[in-house]
C-alpha cells in the first residue's frame, strides 16, 4: 500500500498560571503537533509529539515536517517502515538527527506503525512478537512545587487507584530537603509501596553520589537523572559507586547513545522518550539491545504506544504514567496495566 497523503496538524496550549516543575525547569505547556498519514486504501495512522515548554516549539515542529520529512514519505510503501526511518535519518544528518527533527521523525514512525497495524487488524505487538500481557506501571506525581501536604496527598490518591510505586520529584538545594520529601511521602503510602527518585540533571557527580546513598539508606527503587544527560563519565561512577540503581535515558537520542551508556556500564535502567529517541522503530532497537546487555526497560512517558513496545521486551520494567483520570482507557489491576488489544496503537 501506497502513502499517500501526511496531514500535520498543529495544537497551541496556553501556558498554565500554576506551572508543575521539577530541579531543572517550569513546564507550563506549549502544545503539540499531530501527523497523521494515510494509504492510497484509506486507511489511516496518527502520531504525535507534545511539548512540556517552549512556546514557538510546535510550529517550528511542523515547519521541519513538512518540508524536510513529508516528500521522503509520500508514495513509499507502508510495508518499508524500517527503510523510512533509515531514510529520515540521513535526510537529517546534515543538521544533526536530534532535537526537533528526531520528534518529527518519531511522530512520523508512530504513524506509520500505527496505520500498518491498522491496515492488518491487529494491535503493532502482534507485528512483533508479544512477550509480556501486562506492564507493572507507577505514577508520576510528585513535582517539586507541591507543598508536603499536596504530595502527600496526591501520592496516597495514586496508592488509592491502584498503585504499587510513585515517583516524586528531588533535587531540592540541599539534601537534608530532599530527604525530608521522602520521608513525608513514605508517612503517606506506607512500606509496601515503592518511591522512585528524580532529580532532572540538577548535581554534580559528587553531589549525585553524596544523595544517592542517602537514598539508598531509605529504600528507594532507584535514582533517575541526577546528572546533566550527556555526562557519561559522571553516570559510569555514580553506577559504579552506588547500589542503587541508577535510571537514565529520556534525554538521549538515537540507539547509538544508549549503546555507549551500556558499554561504559553507566546505566543500570534505560528510559527511552518515545520523542527524543526517534519513534517506535528506534524503541525496540534501544529495548532489545538493553537486554542483550542484561538491562531492564522502564518507559519515559506512557500510553498505547509505550505499552504496545514494552509488551514485546522481556526486559520491560515500568510504565510510567500519572494519576489515572475520570475515562482513562487504563486498567490499572494489582500494580499491573493491561496492553491494548486494539489494531495499531488504539486501544
Amino acid at each position: 500500500m501506497k502513502i499517500k497523503k501526511l496531514e500535520i496538524t498543529v495544537t497551541q496550549q496556553a501556558p498554565s498560571a500554576t506551572p508543575i516543575r521539577d530541579a531543572l525547569q517550569a513546564l507550563p505547556g506549549a502544545g503539540s503537533v499531530k501527523v497523521m498519514v494515510e494509504t492510497e486504501d484509506g486507511v489511516t495512522g496518527v502520531g504525535d509529539a507534545g511539548f512540556g515548554r517552549i512556546a514557538g516549539a510546535p510550529q517550528a515542529l511542523a515547519a521541519l515536517i513538512e518540508h524536510e520529512l513529508k516528500p521522503l514519505v509520500l508514495n513509499q510503501d507502508l510495508a518499508y517502515i524500517r527503510a523510512i526511518h533509515q531514510e529520515m535519518l540521513r535526510e537529517t544528518e546534515y543538521h544533526g538527527a536530534f532535537g526537533l527533527a528526531m520528534f518529527g521523525i518519531a511522530a512520523i514512525d508512530t504513524a506509520l506503525w500505527d496505520c500498518l497495524g491498522k491496515s492488518l487488524g491487529v494491535p503493532c505487538w502482534q507485528l512483533w512478537g508479544r512477550v509480556n500481557p501486562r506492564i507493572r506501571a507507577y505514577a508520576m506525581v510528585g513535582w517539586l512545587n507541591y507543598s508536603d501536604s499536596e504530595v502527600q496527598g496526591i501520592c496516597a490518591k495514586a496508592v488509592a487507584q491502584g498503585f504499587h510505586a510513585v515517583k516524586i520529584k528531588v533535587g531540592y538545594p540541599t539534601l537534608k530537603q530532599d530527604i525530608a520529601r521522602v520521608h513525608v511521602v513514605r508517612q503517606a503510602i506506607g512500606d509496601a509501596i515503592e518511591i522512585m527518585v528524580d532529580a532532572n540533571q540538577s548535581l554534580t557527580t559528587a553531589e549525585a553520589i553524596r544523595r544517592g546513598r542517602a537514598f539508598e539508606q531509605l529504600g528507594c527503587a532507584w535514582w533517575e537523572e541526577p546528572l546533566p544527560a550527556d555526562d557519561i563519565d559522571g553516570y559510569a561512577a555514580l553506577a559504579h559507586a552506588l547500589d542503587i540503581p541508577v535510571a537514565t535515558g529520556e534525554n538521549l537520542y538515537t540507539p547509538a547513545d544508549f549503546a555507549r551508556f551500556l558499554q561504559r556500564e553507566a546505566v543500570d535502567i534505560i528510559q527511552p522518550d518515545l520523542r527524543r529517541a526517534g519513534g517506535p522503530t528506534a524503541l525496540l532497537q534501544i529495548g532489545t539491545m538493553a537486554h542483550a546487555f542484561r538491562r531492564p526497560y522502564a518507559s519515559h512517558g506512557g500510553g498505547p504506544v509505550q505499552l504496545n513496545i514494552m509488551a514485546c521486551l522481556p526486559n520491560a520494567l515500568y510504565l510510567e504514567t500519572g494519576l489515572l483520570q475520570p475515562g482513562s482507557q487504563l486498567t490499572l489491576e494489582d500494580g499491573y496495566v493491561q496492553v491494548p488489544s486494539g489494531p495499531g496503537f488504539s486501544w
